[in-house]
């Protein structure tokens, strides 16, 4: 095992320690209380070397006895993580937190980058993949998530979903293929006016990477306008619109899923998209809880071109704020 492995396993499950009872986080909230203690008796009370060697020494051995014990319970925690890693759970079972990542296009050239920060290089985005794989995730689908939700499938403890917006050419040529290679399920939302022209993946290419099994070909709407400012008659026309094309292309549908353009949706489109069947999309940077998923307003979050580490370092932020 490789110490990088190590780094990720020891970051990655502060995300599970957070996970722990009332009791274990009150246990370890009070022992790095009475080692900051400590810290600050020593600096308001140690006089440099007039203090009695006794003391310093009482002191020492309180402070290393603190940190092993600390060190002892993460090994320990760790271990446990890592033998349950593969355990899957019936909602309700055990509370799970369900990132969606959402990407744009995927590039092979760093420079792109700089004028558009919502792309991610090819390479980035396979280490991201790895190494969620390596801490212990499973990439599942969108009806992996709805039987799930009716109690009907079990999913991992740690499971994610893998998102695209807008249909960009880069998925096909990058992401795809890495897809492909680690087996890895992952949906696209296409704006259907767009499709076929400049930077943007045709039908047949569509059609190929739905057939693969791996892809699902989903719609960000006809044309990407802001949903605020249209009706909700209009909204949902545009939305039926959308998959009504994508059904006569790429064949019919069971699961209709719908991300809204810039995140923006009304109360209102939102009830009536829920009655007409739609699993819906939210992009505000948040993760779903097993407690409370809502597959009408399913929370996003963007790994951008972020490390494994900063990807679970925001998910813990994360599930901490929003909680």
């Amino acid at each position: 095992m490789t110490t990088g492995t190590i780094m990720k396993m020891i970051i990655i499950n502060l995300q599970s320690i957070i996970k722990l009872s009332l009791i274990m986080r009150a246990l370890i909230f009070f022992i790095f209380y009475i080692y900051i203690l400590l810290i600050c008796a020593r600096i308001f009370y140690v006089r440099g070397n007039k203090m009695k060697s006794k003391i310093k020494s009482k002191i020492k051995r309180i402070v290393i006895g603190i940190l092993i014990s600390v060190l002892v319970f993460c090994a320990g925690f760790i271990c446990y993580d890592r033998i349950t890693i593969n355990n899957q759970y019936y909602i309700g079972e055990k509370e799970l937190d369900i990132p969606i990542f959402v990407y744009h296009n995927i590039v092979s050239d760093e420079s792109q980058i700089a004028y558009d920060y919502m792309q991610t290089t090819k390479k980035t985005f396979e280490e991201q993949l790895t190494g969620l794989q390596t801490v212990g995730y499973h990439f599942i689908n969108y009806n992996d998530l709805i039987e799930y939700k009716k109690g009907n499938k079990k999913i991992y403890k740690k499971s994610c979903l893998i998102t695209f917006d807008d249909g960009y050419e880069g998925v096909y040529k990058n992401a795809y293929p890495i897809a492909k290679k680690y087996n890895i399920p992952f949906a696209m939302f296409i704006i259907n006016k767009n499709m076929g022209n400049q930077g943007v993946i045709t039908w047949e290419q569509a059609k190929e990477m739905k057939e693969s099994g791996l892809v699902t070909i989903a719609s960000h709407s006809v044309d990407h306008p802001e949903f605020t400012k249209i009706s909700t008659k209009d909204a949902c026309d545009n939305v039926n619109k959308s998959y009504n094309e994508i059904e006569e292309k790429l064949g019919k549908e069971n699961t209709k899923i719908f991300t809204y353009p810039y995140g923006l949706y009304t109360t209102e489109q939102e009830e009536k998209l829920k009655e007409q069947g739609y699993i819906q999309n939210l992009t505000d940077n948040k993760i779903n809880k097993s407690s409370n998923l809502n597959l009408y307003g399913l929370h996003r979050c963007y790994p951008l071109n972020d490390s494994i580490y900063k990807i679970m370092a925001k998910i813990i932020y994360r599930t901490i704020r929003y909680n």
